[in-house]
């Protein structure tokens, strides 16, 4: 019953969400029916932990009935957009050939072996890890024992857990199966996580098949899930990969915008997926202002006469749905106080980081000791290095122009992060260097697609 319960809690995730993005494409049906239900995923759970949290600001109780009762209704009001439309359109036809079969079958094995064997592995023993027990879980287990968001959760209780000041997307997220479950199942909960897992290498399997065939797309994705240090945080309770989640489809989507700025949904579904990530991590808010720099890139180097008013409601849209995401989780951390023990944002000025010039070697070396290290990236970086000094006249072409942009950004960021960091650095670098490399690196593998697809014929 248990086992019936879980999947029923994860049908709930995929129909929140398919529900969100029909509501969003009803008019122009912008994604295939694999990348529906790939997005779904993640798109459901941070809708109805955001909803969770609403809870907090109403005074309610946590209830399963409670919970799914606005969705239902979003089903119905889609069930009279249906109607009305007579009928489902069509949906984005992906295109591609067939590829070689036997490799493909090959490349499809690698895949699901590996994927198997990540729900192996997170659904074998409960959550055992530090940071996955200390930080997101008891909150978790806290939230569920509560049976609500206590009014002194924020000012009070919070405070005696580490990292106050952390988003309770998954913290939420592990409460309502706790709350279907009927029970603080420690081992059960962790299929969150695998699933994001799944739902990434869906997600990246089908934006490549957009522009390539079968056999390509499964090349790639199979890079992505063989890499040791990727797939090992899809099992251990950590929010390393349902950020990589959210940073690559709000990325991939907006990139796929660029191409045909006809398809405003796409625009919407990247800014709900960044406000997705900064609900996730602190981490994912850099990735927000990343995705805001890249549009505004765009109108800059893509003006076009009569389009200005356009593309400024483009971009003002963008900011408000990260914003309106995002404002809950903000107003609650000002109010109750809740800072940062990491970064210092007062350091964040030009003359404090130009003095601490001395802390580039460091950073360099940290960086450059996982992008030589196999044992956790096989050898994915040595290839990105190789092909940035080759193709470097390409990077910036048209078609991949912004991914490389991104990639770019998010290596930027991460070194202005350690450049103010209020911690040891030598304990930063060691502790987050290779998780914060999980974050982009599923653009990563996109970018390399993007740069390949003339020279591979596959």
């Amino acid at each position: 019953m248990e086992t019936l319960k879980l999947l029923i809690a994860v049908c709930i995730f995929i129909f929140a969400g398919w529900n969100i993005l029909y509501l969003i494409s009803s008019k122009k049906n912008i994604l295939c029916f694999w990348e529906k239900i790939f997005a779904a995923y993640g798109l459901g759970i941070g809708f109805i932990t955001l909803e969770m949290l609403s809870f907090y600001f109403l005074r309610i109780k946590f209830s399963i009935g409670l919970i799914i009762i606005p969705w239902v209704f979003l089903f119905l009001i889609n069930s009279v957009i249906y109607f009305k439309k007579g009928g489902r359109a069509a949906d984005e036809i992906i295109p591609g050939s067939g590829g070689n079969i036997v490799l493909n079958i090959f490349l499809l094995s690698g895949i699901m072996i590996e994927t198997i064997y990540a729900f192996f592995r997170a659904l074998v023993k409960p959550m055992e890890s530090y940071d996955a027990v200390a930080i997101y879980a008891i909150k978790a287990k806290a939230l569920y024992l509560a049976g609500s968001i206590p009014g002194n959760f924020f000012t009070g209780t919070i405070n005696l857990f580490a990292h106050p000041d952390y988003p309770l997307n998954i913290p939420l997220c592990e409460t309502f199966i706790y709350l279907f479950l009927g029970s603080l199942n420690d081992q059960l909960v962790k299929i969150i996580f695998p699933l994001y897992f799944a739902g990434l290498l869906g997600l990246l399997y089908f934006v490549i098949r957009r522009f390539a065939g079968r056999t390509y797309a499964l090349l790639f994705t199979f890079l992505l899930a063989a890499i040791p240090q990727f797939n090992a945080y899809a099992t251990n309770g950590y929010l390393d990969l349902p950020l990589a989640y959210y940073c690559f489809a709000s990325a991939v989507f907006l990139f796929i915008w660029f191409e045909d700025t006809s398809k405003a949904g796409l625009l919407f579904i990247s800014a709900v997926m960044a406000g997705l990530a900064g609900w996730t991590k602190n981490e994912g808010l850099m990735y927000c202002i990343i995705n805001i720099s890249l549009i505004a890139i765009f109108f800059v180097t893509n003006r076009k006469k009569g389009l200005v008013k356009r593309y400024f409601i483009y971009l003002s849209s963008y900011i408000f749905t990260i914003f309106a995401i995002s404002l809950p989780w903000l107003w609650i951390k000002v109010s109750a106080h809740l800072v940062n023990s990491e970064i210092n944002l007062s350091n964040l000025t030009p003359w404090y980081i130009l003095s601490q010039y001395r802390r580039v070697w460091p950073i360099i070396y940290e960086f450059q000791k996982q992008f030589l290290g196999p044992k956790k990236w096989n050898i994915i970086w040595m290839i990105f290095i190789f092909l940035l000094i080759v193709k470097f006249k390409k990077i910036f072409s048209k078609d991949i122009r912004y991914a490389t942009l991104f990639i770019f950004f998010s290596f930027g960021g991460y070194v202005l992060i350690y450049m103010i960091t209020s911690q040891d650095l030598a304990w930063h670098l060691s502790s987050t260097g290779s998780r914060f490399l999980i974050h982009f690196l599923p653009v990563v593998i996109y970018w390399m697609a993007l740069l390949l697809k003339k020279d591979l014929d596959i």
